[in-house]
């Protein structure tokens, strides 16, 4: 039956019943809907299958024991008997009041934690406390023939009993009400069943024992309709009836709390005042007024050492926050950094080792997984982390993927760089994520405080950070600090803040490096090799600035300030060589920056090259940061017309998939296989079959690193279609490249290598470029 239907029925009923006059038609009436809620009820409730089953249970137990009580009530009514104020019915009354309570005390949430705490409670008991010393002093103690006492008591104690009672349970139900922990429309109904219960015994006590009515029908009518409101809430369809309290009525919510605790607490107070000012002894009411403000005192004190207790546990758990990482639970950065200064402390000069480690690529878990899984894993590895380490080691978390674990010098068995290696072992073993096999490493920084002149934590962590920065940079699995590091941070982080300045003033120089046709032994083209003229440090290299300006946005500027250069250049040679063309490096970043088409269009339109005599070339790691984006941009570059190289071929993916996804039309391998492959047979492999492998797709294949004759002529042989290197030729800025490309030429033609002809004195530039760029800080 639906429980609106029910409801609508049953309050027709309910005026059925007070319709009729006085007498068995109306006991009927009564008892049919009395029966029929407590039916449905039971029936409802046997099928019911809820968290709070138990609550529904004692509900139950406590309507079956009240229509027992009111049957009892009945049979005194239909004998024309009048109903005592302690009848047998009462033992069924009072099983039902302890039944309701429990079941009201028993209600918890979806989750299975009780709704009501014990300060509620007590809260309620407090509130009831004053309920009852109402009932007794304005209901019994109010009738004139009655003077209150112990022996009193006996006769009308279900006046205070059940006044009580009820004051208890509509607390309880008001404070849930209140603090929006049940505020949904079964729940609703509840209360108000309760609370209409709660005033119809008021009315029943002042009515009936005080002015000694002795038409109940409204009083009963008000029972019914409780019956009603509960058989419809357990009537309604199953849902979540709990919600989590919000903050927005907070202040409401504990100012009506308050009000309704300071009402129970004053009862005391002001009945006494009422009754001094009427003029009744005292010793009619006193011992029932000490004996309430007796108890609500205890109940205010409990209700205190409760609240003393919760700001105690709250005091703790912001104490341990303040301290711990909120989701490993391990030391925070500001609890590392004071147990990291007691173990400076109580090592002494054997001094502590620490080691930062960063977890990588664990920004895809988040992405992949969410944040939820993501700390799940940050969990698991600062526990394998704390199991990794030594039994009195530190173990904490700095932020983000990065932990920190600190040990004392002496208990290391291994060296620095094993136990670096342990702590990796424990982060890669083995970690299912929702049946997927996350693959995950980490990359370790370390510090000896032995090793440095000024100690404390916050150096320790500096200095082990700088560590892991350079082990990253360096593609290394961990990196021990040493002072040099600091000072070549220091230095690219002046660089770095010079570097716009150089872009402004123009001290970026761009050099070229001739590229050689080997079938035609010509100068085909150049590479477009950047080069910082600093005013006090000289001839600097690209790789002491352009990881750091691309990575603080500086890099666009700088690639268009190269290809400027270099197609001036190219221009500037085409009036002579009409087939001359020159290639530029392309990084990641600007792959990914969606103006470069537009902006190597406009250039090329400046200068008046055409698109086919420059080259781009990009790695392959570059190209494959970002498959998708980094291919596009190729492909909008291959249609402008300009031609795409892969280079440092074989260093990276080197994988025919990628390779054959790319737009490429040449290959440039990589100096460290063509350098030493006279040397070594396995190089002069990889060097031969990447030049059939580029032959067999149609590609242009470029030998890089030519250093010897020996190595050209292999080349050569090979069939490889360009070299560059310094045997074939320096790199040289804009005004000697055409002097030294008809060098190289000349002799050729000779059939002189360039290092066995004699060699002119190089001019004063050429000879500090020499000495800046050797060939391990060249890219070729």
């Amino acid at each position: 039956m639906r429980w609106s239907s029910f409801l609508s029925v049953g309050l027709v009923g309910t005026g059925v019943y007070l319709w009729l006059p006085s007498g068995l038609p109306k006991i009927l009436v009564y008892a049919l809907i009395t029966a029929a809620c407590v039916t449905l009820f039971a029936c409802v409730n046997k099928h019911r299958i809820l968290a709070n089953r138990t609550t529904w249970f004692f509900l139950l137990m406590g309507l079956v024991a009240w229509g027992l009580g009111d049957l009892i009530t009945a049979v005194y009514l239909l004998d024309g008997h009048t109903v005592p104020m302690v009848s047998p019915a009462d033992a069924a009354y009072l099983v039902g009041h302890a039944a309701f309570i429990v079941g009201v005390l028993a209600i918890h949430d979806d989750t299975g934690h009780r709704v009501l705490r014990l300060e509620d409670a007590l809260e309620g008991l407090i509130v009831a406390t004053g309920v009852g010393l109402a009932a007794w002093i304005f209901v019994v103690g109010s009738r004139p023939d009655i003077a209150l006492g112990f022996d009193v008591f006996a006769e009308y104690w279900p006046v205070v009993v059940y006044t009580t009672a009820d004051g208890f349970v509509v607390s309880l139900l008001v404070i849930l009400l209140l603090s929006k922990r049940a505020r949904t429309l079964p729940f609703a109904m509840t209360a108000t069943g309760f609370g209409t219960f709660a005033v119809s015994a008021w009315i029943n006590f002042v009515a009936v024992e005080r002015f000694e009515f002795r038409d109940t029908s409204v009083v009963s009518a008000g029972w019914l309709i409780g019956y009603i409101l509960l058989t419809s809430a357990a009537l309604y369809p199953p849902q979540r009836l709990w919600t989590v309290p919000d903050d927005q009525p907070r202040r409401v919510i504990e100012r009506t709390r308050l009000v309704g605790l300071s009402a129970g607490i004053l009862m005391s107070p002001v009945v006494m005042g009422i009754e001094l000012v009427r003029g009744v002894p005292v010793s009619e009411w006193g011992w029932v007024v000490f004996g309430s403000s007796v108890l609500a005192v205890v109940l205010v004190a409990a209700r205190m050492a409760c609240f003393l207790a919760t700001l105690r546990r709250q005091a703790e758990a912001l104490s341990i926050a303040a301290v711990s990482d909120p989701v490993t639970g391990l030391a925070n950065r500001r609890h590392l950094e004071e147990l990291l200064d007691r173990s400076l402390a109580d090592a002494g000069t054997c001094g502590v080792v620490v080691f930062v480690v960063d977890i990588d690529r664990f920004a895809q878990i988040n992405e992949t997984f969410g944040y939820p899984v993501g700390d799940r894993v940050l969990r698991e590895i600062g526990q394998r982390l704390s199991a990794a380490a030594a039994s009195d080691s530190v173990v904490g978390r700095l932020g983000g993927d990065q932990f920190v674990v600190s040990m004392a010098a002496d208990r290391l068995v291994v060296s620095t760089s094993a136990a670096a290696d342990h702590l990796r072992s424990a982060v890669s073993e083995t970690m299912f994520v929702r049946d997927i096999n996350v693959a995950l490493d980490a990359t370790v920084g370390v510090v000896e405080s032995s090793k440095l002149a000024v100690v404390d934590a916050e150096a320790l962590l500096q200095h082990a950070h700088v560590a892991l920065t350079f082990a990253k940079h360096g593609h290394e699995r961990s990196s021990l600090y040493s002072p040099a590091m600091d000072s070549d941070r220091h230095d690219q982080m002046r660089l770095l803040g010079e570097l716009e300045t150089a872009i402004r003033e123009r001290q970026l120089r761009v050099f070229f490096q001739p590229c050689m046709n080997l079938k035609t032994g010509r100068i085909s083209g150049v590479e477009a090799l950047l080069r910082w003229q600093h005013p006090r440090e000289g001839l600097i290299s690209p790789w002491s600035f352009l990881p750091d300006a691309e990575r603080s946005g500086l890099l666009p500027s700088i690639t268009a300030y190269v290809l400027d250069d270099a197609l001036e250049c190219c221009s500037t040679l085409r009036r002579s060589r009409s087939d001359f063309r020159v290639s530029v490096n392309l990084s990641v970043r600007n792959l990914l920056d969606a103006t470069l088409v537009e902006n190597v269009a406009t250039a090329l339109q400046s200068h008046g090259v055409p698109a086919s005599a420059v080259q781009f070339e990009v790695t392959e790691t570059t190209a494959m940061t970002d498959p998708r984006r980094s291919v596009d941009s190729l492909i909008a570059l291959r249609d402008l017309g300009v031609s795409l190289a892969i280079d440092d071929y074989g260093t990276g993916y080197s994988s025919l998939a990628y390779l054959r996804s790319l737009p490429v039309q040449t290959l440039k391998i990589d100096k460290s296989f063509v350098t030493a492959m006279n040397s070594q047979p396995t190089n002069a492999s990889i060097v031969r079959s990447t030049i059939d492998l580029g032959r067999s797709l149609g590609m242009t294949v470029v030998a890089e690193g030519v250093e010897d004759a020996k190595t050209l002529d292999r080349l050569r042989a090979l069939g490889c279609d360009g070299a560059q290197g310094f045997h074939i030729g320096h790199p040289v800025p804009e005004e000697e490249l055409e002097a030294s490309i008809e060098r190289i030429e000349r002799l050729v033609e000779v059939g002189r290598p360039s290092s066995e002809a004699p060699q002119s004195r190089p001019s004063p530039s050429a000879s500090r470029v020499a000495k800046a760029i050797g060939s391990a800080a060249n890219r070729n």
